[in-house]
């Protein structure tokens, strides 16, 4: 384990990052629905406030066009996706900008080490 200079060195997980446009943004949506199990979706309506969670998966089925709607129409700021897919568990985290949509993804199992 590393040193710094105020303690250990804590090991983050890798993430994978990328700015989406909205046609991409749409595909995204479109794959997680057809391929993956859905666990959960919760919106963030702002710094400090949760929009909610949307029904698990299974309850509805219509969660993840609930939440690209709110992620489109400026609803929600943010949008959270835990979901399985090829044997793992995912989280994605969906951030509005100016210039699109910031995605960042975490293998689960790689953040709990």
């Amino acid at each position: 384990m590393l040193e710094t200079e105020i303690g250990p060195e804590i090991p983050l997980p890798p993430l994978q990052e990328a700015v989406l446009d909205e046609a991409t943004l749409d595909q995204l949506f479109l794959d997680i629905a057809a391929a993956a199990e859905r666990i959960s979706v919760s919106l963030k309506a702002g710094a400090t406030v949760r929009a909610g969670d949307l029904p698990r998966a299974g309850s509805g089925g219509d969660e993840l066009a609930v939440a690209r709607r709110a992620l489109g129409d400026g609803t929600a700021l943010g949008v959270q996706i835990r979901y399985r897919f090829a044997g793992s568990a995912w989280c994605d985290t969906l951030l509005r900008l100016p210039s699109g949509v910031r995605l960042v993804r975490v293998r689960i199992e790689d953040a709990l080490g």
